[in-house]
């Protein structure tokens, strides 16, 4: 008589336990979709996030200084970053009329920066820079290999020598030109900026990220 039931617990036990399962697996899917959702705003605005990274900055073609011709157009820039954080105009050095300003603070998480900047002429791009975020780590470049950048080395010399800046800036092309190189050197932020004029470096100073 013991064997029947020993039998009848076993299922029930089995029973018990598949419902459980069962219940528990229900909830959970239902706890992971309810996570998981997001509106359409929040899903456009990760996209545009990740978008504005090193690569689409470097797809952002410069114009002359005086009509920037050649530049990318503003709807080239936006199709590459998304909407930007903020709109203004602003003066740049050696451009005769105001330029209107894009930024966007909102980047990628692989682009340790605290904003980029596009300036346009004529809805062209005629500026753009990156700033570093002092709250990210950054990339340490040893304070020897700039060292030994003499002046008159040019803009992609100083970067196939030194990889890729903390923070850069271009204005222009051409003779008219300026860039601006930004490396870290230490933990602390200190860092060294390098100019050039005509593609060519003039100028090495130190300076801090902080």
């Amino acid at each position: 008589m013991g064997k029947p039931i020993t039998v009848t617990l076993a299922l029930m036990s089995t029973l018990l336990l598949s419902a459980c399962g069962t219940s528990n697996s229900a909830k959970k899917q239902v706890d992971h979709h309810f996570d998981s959702q997001k509106t359409a705003a929040e899903y456009k605005h990760d996209r545009e996030a990740e978008g504005i990274n090193l690569a689409n900055f470097n797809r952002i073609n410069i114009g002359d200084i005086t009509d920037a011709s050649y530049g990318s157009s503003e709807d080239q820039v936006l199709k590459l970053f998304g909407t930007p954080s903020h709109v203004g105009t602003v003066t740049v050095n050696g451009v005769t009329k105001k330029t209107t300003q894009y930024t966007w603070k909102d980047v990628s998480a692989t682009f340790p920066v605290a904003k980029v900047k596009v300036q346009f002429l004529n809805h062209k791009a005629v500026g753009k820079s990156y700033t570093p975020a002092a709250k990210r780590k950054q990339r340490i470049t040893a304070k020897s290999k700039i060292n030994q950048l003499g002046l008159g080395t040019t803009y992609q010399a100083a970067i196939n020598a030194l990889g890729t800046p903390n923070g850069q800036s271009i204005i222009g092309q051409g003779p008219m030109s300026a860039k601006y190189l930004l490396y870290v050197t230490d933990k602390n932020g200190t860092a060294y900026d390098l100019t050039f004029t005509d593609d060519k470096l003039n100028n090495k100073f130190k300076t801090s990220i902080y």
